[in-house]
C-alpha cells in the first residue's frame, strides 16, 4: 500500500516556511488549504528536529502553558471558573485554552483584593495624634455604631451611596471632636453591627434601587471605615473595630439562599481586610479587632467593668422581640447570654429597654439611605446617624444619635 503524503510537510518543503504558533490551526489550514485535522495531525507527528526540507526545522507546538498561569495571564480568578477546554489561543504560545467563567464571580474576585486599602495608608500619617501614658485610664469606653449603612441602596427618600458616605463621614468628624473636646474615653469601639452592604440577594427589588453592584458596595464600606479608624485611633488610647455576621451582608447563591455558613459574611471579610491592612502602620498599633467565634452571631466584649454583647438582631422576631431571644440564649448559655448590654441593630431605629434585672438592651439607628417601602405602608421613619454612648460598671450614659 502506497505510504500517504502530508500535505502540510510539502508545502513546508515547497516554501521553506514552517507551521509554527504564529497563527491558530484554522488559519493554517485556510492557507495551505487542508483540514483543521490535516494540520493537528501533521504538528502531532512532527517531532522535535525533524527536518522536513533543507533548511526547514519542524519542531512540536501542541505544547499547552500551565493551566494556572494562563488564566492569571487573563486575569481569570481559578475560582470563578466552571469548566475547561481548548479554544482561547494565548497570544504568547500559540496554545489554546477554553474556560466558562461567571463575570460576576470575577467581579467578586476582584474587589476582594484589598490592595485600596494598603494604598489608601501608604504615606499617610494621622493630623491630630493624642499621646497616653501606659497606665491611662479614664474609667469609661465610648461606643459608635456604624450598622446598617447598606451601602449601595438608592432611589430612596434620603438619597443613595453619595448622601449615605456624607452622613457617615459627618458623624465621624463629629464623634472625633467630641474626642478632642473632652473627656477622652480609655477606649473606642467601632462597630460594624451588620448590613454594611445593601447586597443583591434579599428581595428582587434590590437589583432595580441599587446604586453600585456588590463588589464596589464592598469597596466603598471598607475604605469609609478605614477612614474611620484613621480619623479616631490617633485620638484615644485604644480603638476596638467588632463585626458581626447579618442577614444583608450574608454571601449568597440566591435569593434567601445562604452561601455558607454564618461565617461566610461580607462584613466579617472586611474586617480580616481591614486587620491585615493597619497591621503594620505605626500610627495604628492601638487598634485591635474582635469578631464572633467560629459558627456564632455575637461578638462579646468587656469594657470599663462592662461587658458588651453585639448582635445583629435579625434572629429576633421583631423589635420587640429581642428580650425574649436573649433570654433563650440565656438558657442555652451561648454568646452574650451574661452581658451587661445587649448592642442591636436591623431595625434602623434607635431602641432603649430594660431586660431581666436591669439589664439593657439599645438598639442603635442607621445611616442608610431610609426604606420608602417601610415609610409608605407604616407612615414611620427613623432618624438617620450612628448611635453613640459611654459605658461603665455595667450601665450606659451619654446616648446620642450623631
Amino acid at each position: 500500500m502506497a505510504k500517504s503524503v502530508c500535505v502540510s510537510c510539502l508545502w513546508e518543503q515547497e516554501t521553506g516556511k514552517k507551521i509554527d504558533t504564529s497563527r491558530s490551526k484554522v488559519a493554517w489550514a485556510d492557507k495551505i488549504g487542508v483540514s483543521e485535522a490535516s494540520v493537528r495531525r501533521h504538528l502531532k507527528h512532527a517531532p522535535a528536529g525533524r527536518t522536513a526540507a533543507p533548511g526547514v526545522t519542524l519542531e512540536r507546538t501542541d505544547n499547552h502553558p500551565d493551566p494556572e498561569d494562563f488564566l492569571n495571564l487573563h486575569g481569570i480568578p481559578v475560582e470563578a471558573v466552571q469548566s475547561r477546554g481548548m479554544s482561547i489561543r494565548d497570544p504568547l504560545t500559540g496554545s489554546w485554552e477554553k474556560v466558562t467563567w461567571k463575570p460576576n464571580a470575577k467581579a467578586l474576585h476582584d474587589a476582594l483584593q484589598f490592595d485600596d486599602l494598603a494604598e489608601a495608608l501608604e504615606g499617610w500619617f494621622p493630623r491630630t495624634t493624642s499621646f497616653f501614658d501606659d497606665d491611662f485610664d479614664s474609667g469609661f469606653t465610648s461606643v459608635l455604631n456604624a450598622s446598617d449603612l447598606q451601602l449601595g441602596k438608592s432611589m430612596q427618600r434620603g438619597g443613595g451611596t453619595p448622601e449615605t458616605v456624607a452622613r457617615v463621614r459627618q458623624s465621624f468628624e463629629t464623634f472625633a471632636d467630641s474626642i478632642q473636646e473632652g473627656p477622652t474615653p480609655s477606649r473606642v469601639i467601632l462597630v460594624d453591627g451588620g448590613d454594611p452592604i445593601e447586597n443583591v440577594f434579599n428581595v428582587p427589588s434590590q437589583l432595580v434601587t441599587n446604586d453600585l453592584p456588590v463588589p464596589e458596595q464592598i469597596r466603598v464600606f471598607r475604605r469609609l471605615m478605614l477612614e474611620g479608624i484613621k480619623l479616631i485611633a490617633p485620638l484615644v488610647p485604644e480603638l476596638v473595630y467588632v463585626a458581626v455576621p447579618s442577614n444583608h451582608g450574608q454571601a449568597r447563591t440566591g435569593y434567601k439562599s445562604p452561601g455558607g455558613t454564618v461565617d461566610a459574611d461580607f462584613g466579617l471579610e472586611i474586617s480580616y481586610q481591614l486587620e491585615d491592612a493597619v497591621a503594620e502602620n505605626p500610627y495604628l498599633q492601638n487598634v485591635s479587632f474582635v469578631r464572633p467565634e467560629s459558627l456564632d452571631e455575637t461578638a462579646v466584649i468587656e469594657t470599663s467593668n462592662t461587658k458588651l454583647a453585639f448582635h445583629h438582631g435579625h434572629q429576633s422576631s421583631g423589635p420587640n422581640g429581642h428580650g425574649k431571644w436573649w433570654a433563650g440564649q440565656s438558657h442555652g448559655r451561648m454568646a452574650g447570654w451574661d452581658a451587661d448590654i445587649l448592642v442591636t441593630a436591623h431595625y434602623h431605629s434607635l431602641r432603649v429597654e430594660q431586660s431581666g434585672n436591669g439589664r439593657w438592651i439599645i438598639g442603635v439607628s442607621s445611616s442608610d439611605a431610609s426604606s420608602d417601602w417601610f415609610t409608605n405602608r407604616t407612615g414611620e421613619s427613623a432618624r438617620q446617624g450612628m448611635t453613640t454612648f459611654d459605658v461603665r460598671d455595667g450601665q450606659w450614659s451619654n446616648l446620642r444619635i450623631i
